[in-house]
């Protein structure tokens, strides 16, 4: 039962991933987003979603910990990483390939 209550959480945080970084594209459409400062608009409803997301993606792993042991770990890094950058590349080469012409 930890298993798909431990799925479900991680898939929310994931989705909430997902849309903190939409959302953060949307907010800045002329600027590149940052890898490791903050972009130069980021609302406050973005940050909590993006704290959420975390929160889920944790708590989805931990519940899933003693099912498949140390992957949780692997799990957590790749839900939690992956759509922001995903989004982030993708939208710093729309904004870089606007930029040149």
């Amino acid at each position: 039962m930890a298993m798909i209550f431990g799925t479900i959480l991680v898939l929310a945080g994931f989705t909430s991933g997902i849309v903190y970084a939409v959302w953060l594209a949307r907010v800045n459409p002329a600027a590149q987003i940052p890898l490791l400062r903050t972009a130069p608009s980021q609302p406050q409803a973005s940050t909590l979603l993006n704290i959420g997301a975390v929160a889920l993606v944790i708590w989805g792993a931990n519940l899933m910990t003693a099912d498949i042991g140390p992957w949780a770990f692997v799990l957590l890094i790749i839900a939690v990483l992956v759509p922001f950058n995903v989004i982030r590349f993708w939208h710093n080469a729309r904004v870089g390939a606007h930029g040149e012409r």
